[in-house]
C-alpha cells in the first residue's frame, strides 16, 4: 500500500539521534521533506541525507512558545506547508525520588511535556486552515509501569503526554487531523545508554521476544501513523516494546 507520504511535509523532534533520527531518515526515504530540529545543531549534521533540498536542520529549543513558533514559521517559509509533526524530543533522568530537584523536574517536564505541547500547538495551527495532518507524540511503556531505571521526573512526563495526546485528538480530529501516541519499550538509543548493562539484560530477558528494540522498530510504527493507512486511527497509544508490557 502507498504510504501517501510522498511530497509530503514534516517536522521531527529530537531528529539528532536515537528514534528522532531514525524516523527523520525514515520519512526522507519514504520520499518527504522533512525539518529536524534538535537542541544538539552537530548532531542534525549526521542525519543522512541524499538530497540536501529535502531537509531543513533547525537547532532549537522547543521548551519555549518563541521556539515552537519558530520552528513552524521556518518550515513552512521553506517548504510552503505542513504535514506531519512527530514529536521524538526527551530528556531522560533516573534520579530516585529523594535526590530529585526542583530544577530537574522542571528540565525534564519542559521538554517532554511542554515542548510537546507547544510544538505540537503551534503545528495545529498551521494543519487546521488546510484540514489535513498527522500528529505523532513518543511517551513510554514507563507511563504503566512506573519506571524500572527511569526515575520519578521521567515517568510522570511521559504519563502527561498521554493525557496530552487524548486532549490534543479531542481537539484536532473535527479538522480532519490525526493525533497518536508511540509507547516504546527498552530501545537501544544513546539516551538508554543511561540504563546500566545488567538492567538491560535482565529486560531483554522479561521481553517474549527476548531482546531489547531498535530506533528504526519504533520509526517504522510512526512511520505507519503518519501514513494514509492510519487515516482512521485516532486518539490511541501504540506499544512498540516487544511485549514486555501488555496493555
Amino acid at each position: 500500500m502507498d504510504s501517501g507520504l510522498a511530497g509530503r511535509v514534516a517536522i521531527v523532534t529530537g531528529a539528532a539521534s536515537g528514534i528522532g533520527r531514525a524516523t527523520a531518515q525514515a520519512l526522507l526515504r519514504e520520499g518527504c521533506r522533512v525539518a529536524g530540529v534538535d537542541a544538539d545543531g552537530d548532531g542534525l549534521a549526521g542525519v543522512a541525507v541524499e538530497d540536501p533540498a529535502t531537509w531543513l536542520p533547525l537547532e532549537a529549543d522547543i521548551s519555549s512558545e518563541a521556539g515552537a513558533r519558530a520552528i513552524v514559521a521556518e518550515t513552512l517559509r521553506v517548504f510552503g506547508a505542513l504535514d506531519v509533526f512527530v514529536a521524538c524530543a526527551g530528556v531522560y533522568e533516573t534520579t530516585s525520588i529523594d535526590e530529585l530537584t526542583e530544577e530537574l523536574w522542571d528540565r525534564v517536564a519542559s521538554v517532554n511535556v511542554r515542548g510537546t505541547f507547544l510544538c505540537a500547538r503551534a503545528a495545529l495551527d498551521a494543519m487546521i486552515p488546510r484540514g489535513f495532518g498527522r500528529i505523532v507524540t513518543v511517551s513510554s511503556l514507563v507511563a504503566d509501569t512506573g519506571g524500572v531505571a527511569a526515575g520519578t521526573a521521567y515517568v510522570a512526563s511521559k504519563a502527561s503526554v498521554v493525557g496530552l495526546t487524548r486532549s490534543l485528538a479531542h481537539v484536532a480530529g473535527p479538522h480532519g487531523i490525526t493525533v497518536n501516541c508511540i509507547s516504546p519499550g527498552i530501545i537501544d538509543t544513546p539516551m538508554t545508554s543511561a540504563i546500566d548493562a545488567e538492567t538491560k539484560r535482565v529486560l531483554a530477558e522479561r521481553t517474549p521476544l527476548r531482546r531489547n528494540g531498535r530506533p528504526e522498530e519504533v520509526a517504522a510504527a510512526i512511520l505507519m501513523l503518519a501514513s494514509d493507512g492510519a487515516s482512521f486511527i485516532h486518539g490511541a497509544r501504540l506499544d512498540v516494546n516487544g511485549g514486555l508490557v501488555m496493555t
